[in-house]
């Protein structure tokens, strides 16, 4: 098996949480499951690594990178950016077996009677809409923010009740690509995407870092 396709096959676990944040990707045990050798297993990583999904620390090993509340708001704030772009090129290239496309995959979230074939079908329509604009290089970067912010989505459809708004947007998304209207489609975009960072960023939790002085202050009343 090629290092790319165990890639995939690993961002599609990261993704889903099979591989959590912070779990560390041992590579005898990947290559163990994938019958291969380490060299592609190391490889694999190696691409893992330059799209920010993996942290590979020299002589410690890879893990599922964990992101902050400022990561979190910062992947958002990049598709708030590029996403609404797109809108116009999804409009134009946009055909009538695309639309079906993203009006099953509408049916199939929901449908969907748990959040892990939520999310799958979820990932699909928004990885379609990349590929009907026709926009190569702005697909692969949305693409890999997608991605990334992935495994933390699933707490705003599984626990933040952000699941029936979204249905009914990505409703509402698939309407303007068929009336032809971009405008409509980037409005609605964004506030997609705004509603889900704004419900991540208000839930997560920030630690803020301790008082150093904190002992001297109480010792020295």
């Amino acid at each position: 098996m090629p290092p790319e396709a165990i890639a995939e096959l690993i961002r599609q676990a990261i993704r889903e949480k099979v591989f959590a944040p912070g779990t560390p990707l041992v590579q005898e045990d990947l290559a163990q499951r994938f019958g291969v050798s380490r060299s592609p297993i190391r490889e694999a990583l190696r691409i893992l690594g330059t799209e920010g999904l993996v942290v590979l620390q020299p002589g410690e090993g890879a893990t599922v990178r964990r992101l902050s509340r400022a990561d979190l708001e910062e992947i958002y704030d990049l598709r708030l950016a590029l996403e609404p772009l797109i809108a116009p090129a999804v409009v134009a290239e946009a055909r009538g077996r695309d639309i079906a496309h993203l009006g099953s995959l509408a049916a199939t979230m929901i449908s969907a009677e748990d959040v892990d074939a939520w999310m799958r079908a979820n990932f699909e329509f928004h990885r379609h809409m990349y590929q009907v604009s026709g926009l190569v290089r702005t697909e692969g970067i949305l693409a890999g923010l997608l991605s990334a912010v992935q495994p933390y989505s699933q707490e705003n459809i599984g626990q933040l009740g952000g699941r029936q708004s979204a249905d009914a947007e990505h409703q509402s998304m698939i309407d303007a690509i068929g009336a032809g209207d971009a405008e409509a489609l980037a409005s609605l975009i964004v506030d997609h995407l705004r509603a889900a960072r704004n419900r991540l960023a208000s839930a997560y939790e920030t630690v803020e870092s301790p008082d150093p002085l904190q002992m001297l202050r109480a010792t020295g009343r």
